[in-house]
């Protein structure tokens, strides 16, 4: 059946996309549960965290990108799909609003090459992380944002990204109720006839992080975001959303953590230049430990296994583990 094609008004925009972090492809711990049948699927929380939806693999496709970030310039480029929970979807496609419960799923895998038969262009490599926005009353005001993941692999559950600046975004420029449904013209389509959206066309530059690292700037903690690191939390942080600071790369989650380490540096950035286990030895950035809210790099994983055990011995003034 064709479907008329929706009017979209332009107004000024950013180029954003759904905000949340983070991983590879094991589950850890459990996952959202289906509901019944004849059940409307809500977002399901345990002790405050948002578990991974079981199904997330079923949901319906309503769109992908190569490449679209927070600003110009930096990083390298992803592959990006974007699954919608499918009561949610049909209730889209009846109404054109996203219901109370809506979730979206954004799957972002590096680019791949060199394998045969391939000659020419890119794939979609490995998962490597998971994002959700969440619209659910029963839990925030607006729209909440989370990633799943870590250093160890996909996580079943995450907790809910700081996200004020993301909301400040999406409110001004999504073409509808949050979501940026001018990435997702298969969406638009299939809304009621008569529904009016707004689009977002032009690009807008966010001068932090504009520039591509150095090519000397060694990346650090793996691409782990410090800042959630010094909160407890491991999640990837994204390759356009970063810092250099004393020649390492730092890559954050969310714009609300690169704020946070652009305002106290001195706190979220590596304590040291030389391992604190052997000294004068170079640190790698890769082989790091979290002691009392702040972040050690070291030489080998060895020096970090000898500072877990005792961080009183290299770090005066500090309590034990």
């Amino acid at each position: 059946m064709n479907r008329p094609i929706r009017r979209f008004h332009a107004v000024q925009p950013a180029l954003a996309l759904l905000t949340l972090v983070v991983a590879s492809a094991v589950l850890l711990g459990p996952a959202a549960s289906q509901p019944a049948p004849g059940e409307v699927p809500m977002p399901v929380y345990d002790d405050g965290e948002f578990l991974l939806p079981a199904d997330w693999r079923q949901w319906v496709f309503i769109g992908a990108s190569l490449g679209l970030g927070y600003s110009e310039g930096g990083g390298s480029e992803m592959f990006h799909e974007t699954l919608m929970e499918p009561t949610a979807y049909r209730h889209f496609e009846r109404t054109g609003e996203f219901r109370d419960g809506t979730m979206l799923a954004l799957l972002l895998h590096p680019t791949g090459e060199g394998v045969l038969p391939q000659r020419q262009g890119r794939f979609a490599a490995d998962l490597a992380t998971i994002e959700m926005a969440v619209k659910d009353s029963r839990a925030h005001d607006t729209w909440s944002y989370y990633g799943f993941g870590g250093r160890n692999g996909l996580s079943a559950r995450a907790q809910v990204i700081d996200s004020g600046r993301c909301n400040s975004c999406h409110t001004e420029h999504a073409a509808h109720d949050n979501v940026f449904i001018q990435f997702y013209p298969l969406l638009a389509e299939v809304a009621p006839h008569g529904t009016d959206f707004v689009s977002n066309a032009a690009v807008e530059s966010q001068p932090a992080g504009a520039d591509t690292p150095p090519p000397a700037a060694r990346l650090a903690l793996d691409g782990l975001d410090p800042v959630l690191l010094v909160d407890g939390h491991a999640e990837f942080g994204k390759p356009k959303i970063f810092m250099v600071r004393d020649d390492f790369t730092y890559r954050f989650v969310s714009e609300p953590t690169r704020t946070r380490f652009a305002a106290d540096p001195e706190r979220y950035a590596f304590q040291n230049t030389s391992c604190p286990v052997i000294a004068g030895a170079p640190i790698n950035p890769s082989r790091f430990a979290v002691h009392e809210g702040r972040l050690y790099a070291f030489a080998s994983q060895n020096c970090v296994d000898q500072f877990e055990a005792e961080p009183e011995r290299f770090v005066p003034g500090t309590a034990g583990s």
